[in-house]
């Protein structure tokens, strides 16, 4: 039975293998005869005997396997392994001795299957071994060079790129990348989170993502060198053994929270632990378990520090495999927690996808909803403004018919006392005639009744408009009314320091009612004078233009121009000029833009307005072109 990663069975399991293995051994063992030893063989457990060793009187095997690891290239096989392999065949002359290596984990999984005879694995893994009831001979812990004592052996260093300088210390790894040789290996993983516990109280969660490669240490190094991860966890000498042997530079890479341990050569950043341990499967023959550990226990101390030694504390490698036993057996692709609580975890699921989808379609519904309400309150704000529009609209409509009825009453009151103003100069001037001449009275005399002659064809022309029941319009010459419109406007108005130009054409013939047509222009250019008198350029100018336009087309039209250089208007304001409903007058009652569109309306005029660069405003009006007849004169009643 073989698993992807960690260690393969649960104490449970591993139990219930062992026990039927035990089981299927006895059985064997009772339907078939003891193997009975050869002459050799005999004769070389006599001389065993005669040393004092056990004396071998059964032989379950033919191969004796030992099976090993090594992270990083060290001189452990040639120096310690082989010696120790030799020692053996001495001690088991009929035996074939096999050396294995191979990585660790593959190590871990063959002596769950009984792949292997004697083993030299870690601490930790070996005390996991007995706690989980598979069990272990231990024989002996390995002593190596770097170290004074068994018992301070190995540990984890912490490694990062050297010209990575935002790493300082162990606790700056917090979120980082690491990779580490696998979950399953003591010294290359498990030892380092117990350093981390000192951190934080969940270390398994301390670093932000994890890499294991499997195999040797220079499987991380490769990691770290393509910037895959940020940082690399490798068994204590793993990297100075890869220094000595070039495969990695001495300056390439900084250790993080480095200890000063006294008696061991190699760099660390955890606590030491024991070294590795040499054990054999627990149903190896008790002679064979005695001898072998006579065997290795006898041989001397090589002359460069390797041998074995008698070390037995283990406890801080027993706390910290019970700590992290659950990252030491974690297998990725079948957790046996999820496969217990599955179908609550699918409850638990479609219960939070129910909520999400829930809460998504009420707050679909409560937004579609909103946008139906803020779409009536909308409505209702427009329908709100058009109706204050319209009342607006409604009062000025009600204020120019008031207006025009005072008109009417004040142009029929005022043609007596225009009379007896007229028949006054009159008489003056004849009373003053026959009692000398004087240039100034006669001239003053003049212009009473000149003015009091226009006063009274003004009355009465506003009586005749009054008196009119449907609109009448008449051939005449815009450029005449024009004239006329200029001419009483610069004679009501003052216009002291105000620049005005005029252009105008010889005749524009149109159908049209001219004391109106007089009255809009006059207007107009009220407007203008106002406007112009807060120039920024200090200097008021206004320009009046007549002129013919579309003269091709089939609606050809004459264009009168009025204007101004007056400060720019917001934008706001320009938009009511197209529906006044106010005036920026003090003087003014707003009606005067009103009026002038309705004139223009009634003569199927355009008024439009636009902007000037970089200020001022021109009025435009369009009148249609009369072409089958001459104009006629203002004075025709």
């Amino acid at each position: 039975m073989t698993t992807s990663s960690g260690f393969l069975f649960r104490p449970l399991a591993r139990s219930l293998a062992f026990a039927f293995g035990l089981l299927l051994a006895a059985g064997l063992a009772t339907a078939q005869p003891a193997a009975v030893v050869e002459d050799d063989e005999l004769e070389a457990s006599e001389s065993l005997a005669a040393e004092g060793l056990p004396v071998l009187r059964e032989k379950p095997s033919k191969t004796l396997r030992f099976g090993y690891f090594e992270s990083a290239p060290t001189r452990m096989r040639e120096r310690l392994l082989e010696p120790t392999v030799a020692a053996l065949r001495k001690a088991f002359p009929g035996l074939r001795v096999e050396l294995v290596r191979v990585n660790e984990f593959d190590l871990q999984l063959g002596v769950v299957e009984r792949n292997f005879d004697l083993f030299l694995v870690s601490s930790g893994y070996y005390t996991y071994l007995n706690d989980a009831g598979s069990g272990a001979i231990r024989l002996a812990t390995r002593k190596s060079p770097v170290t004074t004592s068994a018992l301070k052996g190995v540990g984890s260093v912490f490694v990062v790129r050297t010209e990575d300088e935002k790493f300082q210390e162990i606790s700056d790894l917090r979120t980082a990348r690491v990779a580490a040789t696998g979950h399953y290996s003591f010294s290359g993983w498990l030892t380092a989170l117990a350093e981390v516990a000192n951190i934080t109280q969940y270390p398994e969660n301390f670093f932000g993502k994890t890499f294991f490669p499997g195999g040797p240490s220079e499987k991380v190094i490769d990691l770290l060198r393509s910037g895959r991860v940020e940082a690399g966890v490798l068994t204590t000498c793993d990297l100075e053994a890869m220094q000595l042997s070039g495969d990695v530079r001495p300056d390439e890479f900084r250790v993080l929270g480095e200890r000063t341990v006294e008696g061991f050569a190699c760099r660390t950043s955890t606590k030491l632990y024991p070294d590795l341990v040499l054990a054999a499967r627990p149903d190896l023959p008790d002679e064979w378990a005695k001898r072998i550990a006579s065997v290795v226990l006898a041989m001397a101390t090589t002359h460069d520090g390797w041998g074995w030694s008698t070390a037995c504390q283990f406890l801080d490698s027993r706390r910290t495999v019970n700590q992290f036993a659950g990252v030491m057996t974690s297998d990725k692709t079948n957790d046996a927690a999820t496969e217990r609580y599955k179908y609550a975890l699918l409850i638990g699921f479609l219960i939070l996808a129910g909520s999400v989808g829930y809460n998504v379609l009420v707050s679909r519904i409560v937004a579609n909803r909103t946008k139906a309400l803020v779409k009536i309150i909308d409505e209702k704000t427009e329908l709100e403004e058009s109706d204050k529009e319209n009342r607006t609209r409604l009062s000025q409509l009600e204020r120019a018919g008031i207006v025009s009825e005072l008109s009417s009453m004040i142009a029929h009151e005022l043609r007596q006392p225009v009379a007896a103003l007229v028949n006054y100069a009159d008489g003056l001037q004849l009373y003053l005639g026959g009692k000398g001449k004087d240039p100034m009275i006669d001239e003053a005399t003049r212009e009473i009744a000149k003015e009091a002659e226009r006063v009274s064809e003004i009355v009465e022309r506003v009586r005749r408009y009054a008196k009119q029941k449907s609109q009448v319009h008449a051939p005449i010459d815009l450029c005449e009314v024009t004239k006329r419109a200029f001419t009483t406007f610069r004679s009501s108005t003052d216009q002291t320091g105000v620049r005005i130009t005029s252009d105008f054409v010889e005749a524009a013939p149109i159908e049209g009612d001219p004391l109106e047509l007089e009255l809009l222009i006059v207007n107009l250019l009220k407007n203008a004078l106002h406007a112009a008198q807060k120039s920024p350029e200090g200097k008021e100018r206004l320009a009046i233009r007549l002129f013919a336009d579309g003269v091709l087309s089939d609606d050809p039209r004459w264009v009168l121009e009025i204007r101004d250089n007056g400060a720019p208007i917001s934008e706001d304001d320009f938009k009511n000029l197209a529906h006044p409903i106010s005036s920026d007058k003090l003087e003014g009652l707003g009606l005067g833009l009103s009026i002038c569109r309705v004139i223009a309306e009634r003569h199927a005029a355009k008024l439009l307005f636009r902007r000037l660069e970089p200020y001022g405003l021109c009025a435009a009006l369009s009148f249609a072109q009369r072409r089958d007849a001459g104009p006629t004169s203002l004075n025709d009643d």
